[in-house]
């Protein structure tokens, strides 16, 4: 007995390790069962014909459950044993799904983090593929994530600026702050002001600007920001020499170039990406 625990315990380092297969000869690993084969060998042509136009790469590694380990440092540990990507362009990705965890993750090379920068990811991964997931249909949430995977290789991603405002929450945030400003902006425009002698249609037209720019998101609330501005008397604050007619700084200004950005991702192995849950 004694020496089947001394065994048991040699070969925990190795059990550990050994969580995930080696580099696989397919796109798709799916030890968890979730794909019939004829699903597994549509993902798997799809992703190999992808590789021979763009030399790209995409992997796809479905296992049941992280086994105590943290998705984003295990994720890492798989992209760099299995080597995803070409050499030289670290141009790959890797698709991990944990299936009883319910969670997975889209982790990126670093030659493609510019095309697919970690706010694609998460937005691919939250708006196509977790619906699917949380029907455990997986094969139809992986075909659709890996499509917009493909095209925005190779093509440019431009968010729309209104897309923070697409959730609940966020519209309850927009509408609020608008809220404020339309109140803080009526507030200005009625009190009694003998500087300022504006007739009531006056009063009235810049009322119903504000209402309507109260409903816009974002939009509106910067053209309410404006309005503001041009109700309220900016006083400029200028510094003159003693001839009187000459601008005089009263200090100077200018940029440091002690310090400068560093970063970029993950290097050459990867690090990007995002993970999300259903």
């Amino acid at each position: 007995m004694l020496i089947l625990r001394l065994l048991l315990f040699l070969l925990l380092p190795f059990q550990l390790s050994a969580q995930f297969p080696e580099r696989p000869s397919n796109y798709v690993t799916d030890e968890a069962g979730v794909l019939s084969r004829e699903q597994e060998q549509a993902l798997d042509s799809k992703l190999r014909d992808f590789e021979k136009k763009s030399s790209n790469q995409i992997f796809v590694y479905i296992a049941s459950t992280l086994n105590g380990n943290t998705l984003e440092p295990f994720s890492q540990e798989i992209f760099q044993k299995w080597q995803i990507g070409s050499k030289g362009k670290d141009n790959g990705v890797l698709i991990a799904v944990f299936v009883k965890d319910q969670t997975f993750r889209i982790h990126t090379g670093y030659g493609l983090e510019g095309n697919l920068p970690d706010v694609l990811t998460k937005k691919i991964q939250d708006e196509t593929m977790r619906p699917f997931f949380k029907q455990n249909d997986f094969y139809t949430g992986l075909d659709k994530g890996i499509d917009e995977l493909i095209y925005y290789t190779a093509h440019a991603y431009s968010p729309n600026l209104l897309s923070w405002f697409s959730g609940i929450k966020n519209l309850w945030i927009a509408y609020a702050l608008n809220a404020f400003l339309l109140i803080t902006f009526l507030y200005d425009l009625f009190k009694k002001d003998p500087t300022k002698k504006r007739t009531l249609s006056n009063k009235v037209l810049l009322s119903s600007l504000s209402i309507i720019a109260a409903l816009i998101p974002l939009f509106g609330t910067i053209g309410l920001i404006f309005l503001h501005y041009l109700i309220t008397d900016k006083t400029q604050s200028k510094s003159y020499g003693s001839s009187g007619g000459s601008f005089r700084s009263s200090g100077s200004s200018s940029f440091s170039s002690g310090s400068g950005f560093s970063g970029g991702g993950g290097g050459r192995s990867g690090g990007g990406g995002s993970s999300s849950s259903w």
